[in-house]
């Protein structure tokens, strides 16, 4: 124990790690050097651990619901030495999964959303987010406000981050984001991420991680950063609109954030993102990502798709029939919307503000004219259905003949003439 304190070691980690309470060590701190401590007492607790490791390995659970859990099993012991060992075990589960990050230059970026309010953006009230990006051993800081969560936006703004700084880290760490994670991790299975993520991923060559649910300390350093940033940067501040805002917050992060000497590191991010650098993978060669967010729809007869509250045109020459022809829409990171029916493209667009007019290409809007011109049996179709019949000797015959009609006089239909009343 004062060999640890000798090298500056925490009371805390020291208390930790030799599974002692933090009074105890103080009254270690006390007794001669020649002594040992105390020996260790049993306590009521000793057999109910394995039950409460296994059950926080897979839940962030309270210690008062444990508690419930282990007097159920005869537990007679009270609550405060569970706490304390509760504390103990979530402790280090958290330094588990972020400790091997510390101290590895370009081993890691985490990434986070916050929401920050509202702003007027093109006449229109939005939501306001703030996407924050900290690389692990620097603690250098990018981060851009935008009014979109999106997955095609979440990309783009990686895809600006990783240019601007100069490279790429090898993993992402990632709260459970809907727009990155499928599926949450779990004790027996890591974490499923969204497709097209994915493949966002792959393109970059880095490995997206994501937290255990409700575990916010494993991705500390950027839940401090977006507190850092919302009170010396955003509380207070008065901005004309997004573009203003988000010229002033890079400037802010240049000339103060990454700048100021970290309390953690005793340096600056700015002196220690050279060695970040120099861990991560360079981006100079790197294309940018064909970032698109892909979605069914059916066009309607008269060739049009109904996206996001406005209609855009489509080839007329696939449609089929009135109930409908399934195409699939794709939306790019750069705001175009294209449409593929069975693998060809029939519609190129630029995506417009919900409530917009209606999308028509010049050369669909011609098609269509001219098809309304053309007789009905002239008209594209869709494939017409190919079928065989067959019609065995167990099959009742339909009589294809005429029905036989009852025929009746005509005298029978004939009317008598009006008598006066």
């Amino acid at each position: 124990m004062k060999q640890l304190l000798r090298e500056d070691v925490p009371k805390a980690q020291v208390a930790r790690q030799l599974g002692v309470s933090r009074q105890t060590l103080y009254n270690w701190i006390d007794e001669p050097d020649d002594k040992t401590g105390p020996a260790r007492r049993p306590s009521k607790l000793d057999p109910f651990k394995p039950y409460i490791q296994g059950r926080l390995e897979r839940f962030n659970l309270p210690a008062t619901v444990l508690l419930r859990e282990i007097q159920n099993q005869s537990y007679g012991g009270g609550i405060t030495i569970l706490r304390d060992y509760v504390a103990e075990v979530k402790d280090k589960q958290v330094t588990r999964l972020v400790d091997r990050f510390e101290t590895e230059p370009g081993r890691q970026a985490q990434v986070d959303w916050k929401s920050c309010g509202a702003i007027m953006h093109n006449g229109r009230r939005r939501r306001l987010s703030l996407l924050s990006v900290v690389f692990g051993y620097s603690r250098f800081i990018w981060a851009r406000f935008v009014v979109s969560e999106r997955r095609p936006v979440l990309m783009e703004l990686l895809e600006q981050c990783f240019r601007e700084v100069g490279g790429v880290p090898k993993e992402l760490l990632f709260d459970n984001l809907k727009q990155v994670v499928a599926q949450p991790r779990s004790k027996d299975a890591p974490a499923q991420i969204q497709t097209s993520f994915g493949e966002f991923a792959d393109h970059w060559s880095f490995d997206p991680q994501a937290c255990p649910p409700y575990w916010p300390q494993a991705k500390g350093k950027v839940e401090r950063s977006m507190e850092y940033m919302g009170t010396s940067f955003l509380e207070g501040r008065s901005v004309i609109d997004l573009y203003d805002l988000n010229g002033q917050l890079c400037t802010w992060l240049a000339v103060e954030a990454n700048v100021r000497i970290h309390g953690t590191t005793k340096e600056r991010p700015i002196d220690r993102l050279a060695a970040d650098l120099a861990g991560m993978m360079p981006v100079g060669h790197i294309p940018a990502f064909p970032s698109v967010l892909k979605s069914p729809r059916l066009a309607d007869h008269d060739g049009r798709i109904s996206y996001k509250g406005v209609s855009y045109s489509v080839d007329p020459d696939i449609i089929s029939g009135r109930r409908g022809t399934p195409v699939e829409v794709h939306e790019s990171a750069d705001h175009r919307l294209f449409v593929f029916f069975e693998g060809r493209k029939v519609g190129d667009h630029v995506l417009v503000p919900s409530g917009s007019p209606p999308q028509d290409d010049p050369l669909h809007a011609k098609k269509r004219r001219e098809n309304r011109q053309m007789p009905s049996w002239e008209r594209p179709r869709g494939k017409t259905p190919r079928f065989d019949q067959y019609i065995g000797e167990d099959v009742c015959q339909i009589d294809l003949q005429a029905p036989e009609v009852l025929q009746r006089p005509l005298s029978e239909y004939e009317v008598s003439s009006c008598r006066p009343s």
